[in-house]
């Protein structure tokens, strides 16, 4: 039985983030983790886990464009063939269309 006043914790939590102005550091955060997933992805055979996630030195989201610093030139080189295959697969991931390009250095 619901009270008339009564919200569904889904709706709280969508408030209040709205309410905060969270969506942005939200959706980078989301980005930042996914960006995490495809790097471990990619080198899984060369790297564990823990050393994949330390290939990107910096990240950074604006107006769509995720830019990534890495800390290896080899990597980053095999990468940028690699651009427009893992822009796909991020928004897969966010189940979006937010990152329109990939930016590496």
């Amino acid at each position: 039985m619901l009270r008339e006043n009564s919200k569904l914790i889904a709706s709280v939590i969508e408030e209040y983030i709205e309410e905060n102005d969270l969506q942005d550091g939200l959706l980078k955060a989301r980005i930042f983790e996914a960006w995490d997933l495809l790097m471990i992805e990619a080198a899984t055979p060369h790297f564990t886990p823990q050393e994949a996630k330390k290939l990107t030195s910096a990240r950074y989201f604006k107006d769509g464009i995720l830019t990534c610093r890495m800390t290896s030139s080899v990597v980053r080189t095999q990468l940028r063939f690699e651009l427009e295959p893992l822009r796909c697969k991020l928004n897969t991931l966010l189940q979006g269309e937010y990152v329109k390009q990939i930016r590496l250095s």
